[in-house]
């Protein structure tokens, strides 16, 4: 793909394309970004990255050859973690004899070109956190054998960059027994990208102070769930869309980071630790938007209540979009626009726009105006079709209605992923993932193309 055609970037899909012989794995034309990296245990594997410019999505392949890697059918060989501007967090597992998972982590840099290696991380022999001393000053004390790597918890990890400079970090909260304070627990790893001998250390922070009398409920931390990990200017920001961000500040480091915390607007959902039927995740999204700049949260609002099927007859919902408004020292949400199901249903016809719930929204990055979300043919779970829909919220019209998954006909394929990716999106759709990592690479393009 030459660059006067590639995207600025790209809406990424999260499941991972296995490929591990030669014929069935892309080639440069149809997946131009790659990179080869060899794991801890002597596995050699490569990956690919189609491009398609949004709402098209983008594909991420891998080829993991047995024996090196475990068998497809088994826990998740490859995953990307995160993106952050020319940068990606890979992780890679196995398991041993004794099932035991071993993980690595990696690096893919897209400004190096189309082609590269990927930078292996140093592997985390931190101590985990003891939380049965339930003690403030005491953070850890539960050491690992020498050498025992720590397995990390990707649903916690973020991963952020400003420069060569980039910090991986897992963060956990905490709350010791008859304290009125919650504590976040920090394992991170600091890194220049060419130097990767650093090691990784662990903390506790105490939260900062937000004056908000509702942020007693915090103290109940067993509640909290990570939805989602962000970076947003000099922050990585932890998301449960049932609550709010928490707010991590990389600006200080190698000091120790600040933590704090904000509500979402509008009604606040319940806090409880029983979340059946509910599906926030669905519903709500939190985009980076203004090159890095800005930080737009979109909610969806059913009017029949429901957690995750077809829209009730009679009824629709409202969707609402917040921009976080950045003071000196303070954050707020300013509001930008509330649109209604009806209002859209009028403004384009049923071809265009069926008279259905809109999903997973995602801001999209060149144009916030626009939102992309994914609209799903509720059935049986192995049929369902699902389509991208980009709406221009400022006119309440839609850009553009593309077939994603075409449901039955999709299952008529011998392509074993295909099948995989529409079962488990039928079962458990998961939000796509912006990146950015094209636009990186078309500036390389251009600095080779004027030397």
């Amino acid at each position: 793909m030459s660059a006067a055609v590639s995207p600025s970037w790209m809406l990424l899909e999260p499941f991972v394309f296995r490929k591990d012989d030669d014929e069935s794995f892309p080639d440069e034309g149809e997946a131009p970004i790659r990179a080869t990296g060899t794991t801890s245990w002597g596995a050699q594997f490569r990956i690919a990255f189609s491009l398609a410019k949004p709402p098209q999505i983008s594909r991420l392949y891998a080829q993991l050859p047995v024996p090196g890697f475990l068998d497809r059918n088994v826990g998740t060989p490859l995953s990307i973690v995160a993106t952050h501007r020319h940068l990606a967090l890979v992780r890679v597992a196995t398991r041993t004899s004794e099932m035991v998972t071993v993980q690595n982590f990696f690096i893919f840099t897209a400004d190096e070109g189309p082609s590269s290696s990927l930078k292996a991380l140093p592997l985390c022999t931190e101590p985990e956190f003891d939380y049965t001393r339930h003690s403030v000053r005491v953070p850890r004390r539960r050491r690992l054998p020498d050498g025992t790597p720590r397995l990390l918890n990707v649903r916690n990890l973020g991963f952020w960059c400003r420069g060569k400079q980039f910090v991986v970090v897992e963060l956990t909260l905490f709350k010791p027994i008859n304290h009125d304070k919650v504590f976040a627990d920090i394992c991170l790893l600091h890194s220049d990208r060419d130097q990767l001998g650093a090691t990784w250390k662990s903390m506790r922070v105490e939260f900062l102070s937000t004056d908000d009398p509702d942020d007693a409920d915090l103290f109940q931390i067993s509640w909290w769930c990570t939805e989602a990990v962000i970076p947003f200017d000099k922050w990585l920001c932890w998301i449960d869309y049932h609550r709010g961000i928490l707010f991590c500040d990389m600006s200080k480091l190698p000091n120790p980071p600040t933590v704090s915390f904000i509500w979402f607007p509008l009604d606040r959902l319940p806090i409880s630790g029983n979340r059946t039927g509910t599906s926030t995740m669905c519903y709500r999204s939190v985009s980076v938007v203004d090159r890095g700049r800005a930080l737009k949260f979109v909610n969806i609002t059913r009017h029949d209540g429901i957690p995750f099927e077809a829209l009730k007859p009679g009824t629709g919902f409202t969707i609402t979009c917040h921009t976080l408004v950045l003071g000196r020292g303070s954050m707020a949400w300013k509001e930008d626009y509330t649109v209604t199901s009806g209002e859209l249903w009028e403004a384009n016809t049923p071809e265009r726009l069926p008279r259905c719930i809109l999903m997973f929204p995602r801001v999209d990055i060149d144009r916030p105006h626009v939102v992309h979300f994914l609209y799903i043919e509720f059935g049986y779970y192995a049929c369902k079709k699902m389509w991208v829909v980009s709406i221009d919220m400022s006119t309440k019209t839609v850009e553009s209605f593309s077939l994603y998954i075409n449901g039955h006909e999709g299952l008529e394929t011998d392509d074993a992923d295909l099948i995989d990716l529409i079962e488990r999106k039928s079962v458990s759709p998961w939000p796509f993932l912006p990146c950015e990592f094209p636009k990186f690479l078309n500036l390389s393009r251009k600095r080779k193309h004027m030397e």
